[in-house]
């Protein structure tokens, strides 16, 4: 006995572009780490990364929102990437800075704090600079 089957095709995979720019994803992460929802920022990071991986602001957010999450290899590691795509950019050295000594790595935090403060002078890369330069308490 044979079964014809009328009409049953598989169906049809519908492929979708995804019509967001990099700095849609971008912005779209940022709102959503506005309200909390860090699983979707971090996507909507690493789709921005995907659409331009040259550009280094979602890979400084990423690093933003590991350091914000107690990920302080994460976040230096997202800011490390981010500094080789623009590599005078004080914001990420600061806040690479900052990673830097809360892992304990003074030294190095010192460093990158200083070549911040060579870019350009900001009250927060000075309070970063002080919190490098002020001896932990006993």
């Amino acid at each position: 006995m044979i079964l014809l089957c009328v009409g049953c095709a598989l169906p049809k995979v519908v492929v979708l572009h995804d019509p967001l720019t990099a700095a849609e994803h971008n912005d779209l992460g940022l709102a959503y780490e506005r309200q909390g929802l860090y699983d979707l920022a971090a996507k909507e990071y690493t789709k921005a990364v995907k659409r331009d991986m040259r550009w280094a602001t979602p890979r400084f957010n990423l690093g933003n929102l590991a350091y914000r999450q107690g990920d302080l290899k994460g976040a230096e590691r997202h800011y490390r990437t981010a500094l080789e795509r623009e590599a005078h950019n004080a914001d990420i050295m600061n806040n690479l800075a900052n990673v830097l000594v809360d892992q304990g790595r003074r030294a190095e935090a010192l460093v990158m704090i200083e070549r911040a403060l060579a870019v350009k002078s900001e009250p927060a890369y000075l309070d970063t600079y002080r919190k490098i330069t002020t001896p932990p308490l006993p």
